[in-house]
């Protein structure tokens, strides 16, 4: 019995792969109307090159990192939340959804001038990604540019560590969670993972 706990936690000190989040988030939801599954389940979709173009062209992005460029087109982010977060509403075929999302935003100006993007909204946090290094960040409305909160390295790692927060908050397990992030993230991120999951 000792062994099969020790080897539970063992597990979630890795960050599940997108397949496995995809693969969790189709138990969780398995059986509930589409209605209900709208929006939370992860699924995999071609959406062109040209729209990558597009974005970089109306938000005046010189450089966009190629990860982000990579997952950006390869996920339905148009129509997908994590927990409090959105990515996009209603939108599966294009990046409309991430140019709205910025241009509509009143300080999108000053966002582009430190070579940011808005990516995803929640609760308390905005999720902005750094075009060039790939770099996620987090804010808040008090905060200012310089206070933005470093999160994680690149688009994938967070979207790992959002998957595996949600599976982990599903099977009661934050604390687990949050203890397998101390190992790895500063202060500064843990506070976010941390509010993520309610544990503090």
């Amino acid at each position: 019995m000792e062994k099969s706990i020790k080897h539970r936690k063992e597990l979630l000190m890795q960050l599940l792969t997108i397949d496995e989040i995809i693969s969790s988030i189709m138990k969780e939801t398995d059986g509930l109307d589409a209605e209900i599954t709208d929006g939370i389940v992860l699924s995999k979709k071609e959406i062109p090159q040209s729209e990558i173009e597009k974005l970089k062209s109306e938000l005046g992005i010189g450089y966009l990192e190629s990860t982000f460029s990579e997952y950006i087109l390869s996920y339905n982010w148009g129509n997908f939340g994590v927990l409090s977060y959105q990515f996009g509403y209603g939108d599966e075929a294009s990046l409309n959804w991430l140019i709205n999302r910025n241009l509509e935003y009143d300080e999108y100006p000053v966002l582009r001038k430190n070579n940011l993007i808005i990516i995803a909204n929640g609760d308390p946090y905005t999720i902005l990604l750094e075009c060039k290094s790939g770099e996620i960040y987090a804010f808040t409305s008090d905060m200012s540019y310089e206070e933005i909160v470093p999160v994680v390295s690149d688009f994938e790692e967070f979207v790992r560590a959002m998957g595996t927060a949600e599976y982990a908050v599903w099977k009661n397990s934050e604390k687990e969670f949050i203890e397998s992030m101390e190992r790895e993230y500063s202060e500064s991120s843990l506070k976010f993972w941390k509010e993520l999951v309610s544990v503090y």
